[in-house]
């Protein structure tokens, strides 16, 4: 499921945490944003419904927390792309990345290497 950019920088945020975040710890790092509390409460409210966020009330204060990686999410957006743009092909994909002589041979080899398995950059 997609997410909107402005859902997108709070996830990020959430992401880099870690762990458990409260709105006040969200509202201190989004304070140079235009946006307020109200605004970033129906944020985590949509990525909530959207199965972003698990939300856990301690007291008066909840606590919201990724349900998703951001592994998980690029994973899931990048298949998404590559259905939806080029068909399914990730050999369209890699044509319109990499045009005919986009590549140094260091560079072709590297993702030769990847593509049988191992890391780009490994030592054979």
């Amino acid at each position: 499921m997609r997410i909107s950019e402005s859902e997108a920088k709070i996830m990020g945020l959430i992401w880099e945490k870690g762990g458990p975040v409260t709105t006040d710890w969200l509202a201190q790092r989004l304070a140079g944003t235009e946006w307020k509390a109200t605004t970033v409460l129906t944020f985590l409210s949509r990525l909530e419904k959207k199965g972003f966020l698990t939300i856990t009330r301690q007291g008066r204060q909840n606590f919201y927390q990724a349900a998703i990686s951001r592994e998980a999410y690029q994973r899931e957006e990048t298949e998404s792309f590559v259905r939806q743009i080029h068909g399914g092909s990730y050999r369209s994909l890699f044509a319109a990345l990499c045009p005919p002589g986009g590549l140094s041979a260091v560079e072709a080899e590297e993702l030769r290497r990847w593509f049988e398995g191992g890391a780009p950059g490994d030592a054979e």
